[in-house]
């Protein structure tokens, strides 16, 4: 019995080996590798050679492999050899993008479309992100308008040895669907032309292809939800509310309608204000100082207005973080309000470091001198946005950027200031031909921050036949690096333009001054200049040929006060200065006179970054003997710089003079020894990123002689309109200039161009 057994199980044991003798693989094998390396596969499997095979082993490998992403399908096959097993994966890989491809497009850049792909070069071929792709495609163009945008997508033979396939994205854009109508519900108080007046998006017009109107932004129609409440806000309809806008496609799928719907409320009017919590005066001394006062309206600018007069108070006495809430508690009633601001002052704070970054050019100390804040200071709100100020003034960068971080001493903040520079220079050179001048050359260096050191200065040259002018100007306005201006031009100018006589000029100028408080410079100065004047024509008075020439030697001085916000590009601001000066035989020279002008400007920034300007100059020359003041000295007005609707120094008393010997006269302008000039100015960006500008001016002025007196209907007027563009080689001016009050043989219109701001 005993043996029966036996023998049954050794059969057992022969017929099924592999139950109890357990096989090692000794070789493992990859077919179908393209792109991915055999180390990186063997990396994820458990089957390698020296392991025991298990069946169960193998299937968690195919499980391991597919996760990778890289292939498509995975198979493995067992090869009995001897002394074990051999295992065979065999393995076909996804396809890569070798390239993408966007063509079609022309309303959005290909950078952009590019940003919003979910595939890029190199990437797994992935239909879900191909599908994904295409959808943020058709965002980007929904946004725009562009909802009948088609979007295909095509693969393309690439790179068959690196298993590489070119992904293709055909956009057809068809054309752009337009806004027709913009409605709003449920307003009563106001129409909808008031409210369509206040949002950004805007109905299709007549006018559309230039001002790009009609064109539906989903972000900019999210942002009118925004300004209608606001505006709501701001005439006192504290429950307003405005829904999500309704966007409908018309089945044409040309046009779009758009409803706002509105639930106005009623407004309310301020019963009382008051502030509460940390105090540091009395609250009738700071409720005195709001702009939104008791018994009227509400208005949430008014509010806005008084958080930042309460945070710049607070600021100014080192509460840096004095967190400021206003409650508003409307009675539904009466109809009113009563509105509260709370004040936690919290910890005074001082300044700790004081860091400045983008500054790649400007010294660190050009910044730092204009700074009005001290590192271990207590801080002051006031004297951190007054250092903003003066340095956006300075010209030297685009934009000036303050942050107040807390320090690692929690009783201090750090400030970190900022900038982008920018171009603060100007090169050009020219040549031209002029019926009048013939060759005209030119060539200029002007640069307002040479080596960073805040150095202004430039170098100028006129050349043609008629003409030769030369100068060269340097200036510090902190020269050695103290609180002193100092500066100095040299000229030499030698013209024969002029019909009625030729002019040379050598000489210069030398001066200094300081400022005496924040934006009010006081400066002084000496100027010598050799004139002389030959070559009279006959038309030329008598008296004025007489002491023509000689040598100018005097003493100059200047009020200026400047708080424009940048001294290059200016967009508000204003501007005031006066200068005197005295010319005279006690200082060496040959020509008596005293002189006084002034010259006010005033820049207001308006929406849409439309600036309006306005100028207004005077002048007055007086002789200190009995000849008339010189030619060369006198008012002249008339060209770019003036009256723009006139030619070059036409426009001031004039008398008639003989034409020729046998007879006739014509008028000869002799210039004002008085002047009254202004000029408004309304500029228009069209392409700011470029700095190109349309303007619209107005011009009035005139020169007055001795015994003439300057009144307002003697003014000589025009208008016109041009072109600006702030160029590499500076401010470039295209203007037209047309006449109002035009008298006999004057031009009924004038064209200037010059290289160089307005004011």
């Amino acid at each position: 019995m005993f043996k029966r057994i036996t023998t049954f199980f050794l059969v057992l044991l022969l017929l099924s080996p592999r139950a109890v003798f357990a096989e090692s693989i000794v070789n493992v094998d990859f077919s179908g590798l393209v792109s991915v390396s055999e180390p990186a596969v063997r990396a994820k499997i458990q089957s390698l050679e020296g392991t025991e095979y298990s069946e169960a082993s193998v299937n968690k490998d195919v499980k391991s492999l597919y996760a990778t992403g890289y292939f498509k399908d995975v198979s493995v096959s067992r090869q009995a050899t001897g002394g074990g097993v051999k295992l065979v994966f065999s393995l076909i890989e996804k396809m890569t993008v070798g390239k993408v491809t966007v063509q079609g497009n022309k309303k959005i850049k290909k950078d952009e479309i590019r940003e919003a792909l979910s595939l890029r070069d190199a990437d797994l071929l992935d239909p879900a992100k191909i599908a994904e792709s295409k959808k943020a495609i058709y965002r980007l163009y929904e946004k725009k308008g562009y909802y009948l945008a088609d979007i295909d997508s095509s693969i393309e033979p690439f790179d068959a040895d690196e298993n590489q396939v070119e992904l293709v994205f055909t956009i057809h854009e068809n054309k752009a669907v337009k806004i027709k109508r913009i409605r709003f519900i449920g307003n009563k108080d106001f129409n909808d032309k008031k409210l369509r007046g206040k949002i950004k998006s805007k109905e299709k017009g007549s006018f559309s292809f230039v001002s790009g109107s009609g064109k539906l932004n989903l972000e900019k129609l999210a942002s009118d939800v925004q300004m209608l409440r606001y505006f709501y806000l701001d005439n006192g309809y504290l429950h307003v509310k405005v829904d999500e806008p309704s966007v409908t496609l018309t089945r044409d799928k040309e046009s779009i309608y758009i409803s706002l719907p509105v639930h106005e409320g009623k407004p309310f009017t301020v019963s009382s204000v008051a502030v509460a919590g940390d105090l540091l005066t009395t609250e009738e001394e700071l409720t005195r100082q709001f702009a939104q006062k008791a018994g009227k309206l509400y208005r949430k600018s008014l509010e806005i207005e008084d958080l930042q007069f309460l945070e710049r108070f607070y600021g100014d006495q080192s509460y840096a973080f004095a967190n400021i809430v206003p409650q508003i508690d409307a009675d539904d009633v009466s109809h009113t309000a009563k509105v509260t601001y709370y004040v936690q002052k919290g910890p005074k704070i001082k300044i700790g470091k004081i860091l400045i970054k983008g500054n790649d050019v400007t010294r660190d100390k050009v910044i730092r001198r204009e700074l009005r804040i001290f590192e271990n200071a207590y801080y002051s709100q006031t004297n951190l946005e007054m250092s903003k100020t003066r340095l956006y003034q300075l010209g030297y960068f685009e934009s000036v950027n303050v942050s107040t971080p807390r320090a690692e001493d929690d009783s201090k903040v750090d400030v970190i200031i900022e900038v982008k520079e920018k171009n603060t220079g100007s090169f050009s050179v020219g040549a031209g031909f002029s019926t009048l001048e013939s060759f005209i050359f030119t060539a200029s260096i002007q640069k307002d921050n040479f080596f960073g050191m805040g150095w202004s200065g430039g170098v100028s040259a006129n050349i043609s036949k008629l003409r030769q002018d030369f100068s060269v100007s340097m200036s510090d306005r902190y020269f050695l690096d103290t609180k002193w201006y100092f500066g100095f031009t040299a000229q030499r100018f030698q013209s024969a333009l002029n019909r009625d006589f030729d002019q040379s000029r050598f000489g210069g100028t030398v001066s200094f001054g300081r400022e005496i408080f924040d934006f009010f410079d006081v400066r002084m100065g000496y100027q010598i200049e050799d004139v002389s004047v030959a070559n009279f024509s006959s038309q030329v008075p008598a008296f004025f040929q007489q002491n023509a020439s000689g040598l100018t030697s005097g003493v100059f001085g200047s009020l200026t006060y400047d708080r424009r916000d940048n001294k290059l590009l200016t967009t508000k601001g204003y501007f005031a200065t006066v200068v005197g000066e005295y010319m005279g035989e006690a200082l060496g020279g040959t020509n008596n006179h005293w002189k006084v002008t002034s010259d006010t400007r005033t820049f207001f920034r308006l929406p849409k970054k439309i600036v309006l300007k306005g100028r207004g100059m005077f002048g007055y020359i007086n002789s200190l003997e009995s000849d008339p003041v010189a030619l060369f000295d006198r008012f002249f007005l008339g060209g770019v710089n003036s009256l723009r609707g006139y030619d070059l120094n036409t426009i001031g008393p004039q008398i008639r003079v003989p034409q020729t010997s046998t007879g006739g006269d014509l008028p000869f302008s002799y210039g004002g020894n008085k002047m009254l000039m202004f000029n408004v100015e309304l500029e228009l960006p069209l392409y700011a990123q470029a700095g190109v500008a349309a303007v619209i001016f107005f011009d009035a002025g005139n020169a007055y002689g001795e015994t003439e007196s300057m009144t307002l209907t003697g003014l000589r007027l025009d208008y016109g309109a041009g072109l600006r563009w702030n160029s590499p080689f500076g401010p470039m001016r295209f203007e037209w200039g047309f006449p109002i009050n035009k008298q006999e043989g004057e031009s009924g219109a004038v064209f200037n161009f010059t290289i160089g701001s307005s004011f």
